[in-house]
Parts: C-alpha cells; structure tokens; sequence
C-alpha cells in the first residue's frame, strides 16, 4: 500500500464524512478509500475497525470480496449492498471474514468521475440495513461527492496556472475569441490549451468540462 496521500485538513474533511454517516446511520465500521487506475482501493481511512481485521482483508479477503470497485467497473451503481443473492454467491467471504468479524450486512458507496469509480466509501454492519436507512445512504452520495472533490491530492490532475485561468473562463462561459482576448494569446494557443485540458481532464468538450465537479475542485488560482 503506498504511503497515505491526505493532508491533515483533508484527513479532517474524511473524518468529518465517515462521523455524518455514523451519527445518520448505526455502523459498526467504515472504510473510505481511493482507488487507482487499476481500479484498486488504496490509502485508507478507517473508522472503527481492528487493524488486524483491515490487515486480513488486505491480505487475502480483497480478492474474494463481492463488493469490490473492480466488479462494478461496467456499470454505473452509486451504491451497492450485500444483498442475500450475493451473500450466497460469496459464502466464503461472508463465512470466513465477515461472520468471524460479527458483520452481518455492507454497503459500498462509490463515488465515481465520468463513471470511473474515483472512491469508495465501506459500511459495515452487525445487523441488516433497513429499506429507511439504505436511502439515507443514497442521501450520503452528494456529501461524499463533493468532499472527495476537495480530497483528492493535486498530483493525481495537475493543470499549469494558463490552464487554470482558461477553464475559470470557460466556466465562465466566456468564447475561445473572448479567453484570447483577455489573456492576450492568439486563438490557436487557446484552442492548443484546450486540447490539452480536456486530455488531462478526460472530457471530449467545454459542456464536460464544466459538468465536471472534480476539475472545478481542482483549480487552484493565482
């Protein structure tokens, strides 16, 4: 596991989010974690869970684990549970890891960007979730959303202070002629610049781009 990426006030806003959820539903533990291109949770957070228990789940539970991102990589779910059809598909990791843990039922919460999931929030319970509390979940989903927009460490997108000036423009609604004008660059380098935004930003257009809350938490002005 590589060495964790969040600075305390981001350390903060995660405890902050995993506290909301305990104090909205009854949990045993949770989990948020960021998963990687490979789709692969790393750098955990965890609330309320033994570290042999996580260093288990790490050694040999992850593989088997029903909930896992890498699963749901061809869909587009926001939340998912360990409903009686998947716990008996999985009676080896509901036996042999959850059971020995006193859980009964989890949720995954996963937070996603252009439908990669870009995090993940594990909810684990000693008793099943009610049909009321598995919509509170689904009422979690923004406030996860937005604090994972403002979490996610600046290395893994990283615009150069040109770039930021033309996406708050863009935003701004303002034309390629317009951002050229103002900035003082002819229009081949906005347009130049463009391409380049939307590559690292992973969009195809301006209306993308916009849509897009983890490039607006991105930016940083100068």
């Amino acid at each position: 596991m590589n060495p964790p990426l969040f600075s305390l006030h981001q350390q903060t806003l995660i405890d902050c989010c995993l506290n909301t959820i305990a104090h909205i539903i009854p949990i045993s533990a949770s989990v948020y974690y960021l998963v990687n291109d490979h789709w692969k949770p790393d750098n955990y957070v965890l609330y309320g869970i033994p570290s042999k228990m996580h260093q288990d789940y790490l050694a040999y539970f992850h593989q088997i684990d029903p909930l896992h991102p890498d699963n749901f990589r061809n869909d587009d779910l926001r939340l998912v549970r360990m409903e009686p059809d998947i716990r008996q598909k999985n009676q080896a990791f509901y036996h042999d890891f959850m059971q020995p843990n006193n859980l009964t039922d989890m949720a995954e919460i996963f937070i996603r960007r252009k439908n990669k999931i870009i995090a993940g929030i594990s909810v684990l319970r000693d008793s099943p979730f009610s049909q009321q509390e598995i919509i509170r979940l689904n009422a979690i989903l923004p406030i996860a959303e937005l604090m994972t927009f403002d979490v996610l460490p600046d290395s893994l997108v990283s615009y150069t202070p040109k770039e930021q000036e033309i996406i708050h423009l863009v935003r701004e609604g303002a034309s390629n002629k317009r951002i050229a004008l103002l900035l003082g660059v002819s229009l081949s380098t906005v347009k130049t610049h463009l391409r380049n935004i939307f590559t690292k930003a992973n969009v195809t257009n301006r209306t993308e781009l916009v849509s897009s809350g983890f490039i607006i938490r991105q930016e940083k002005f100068q």
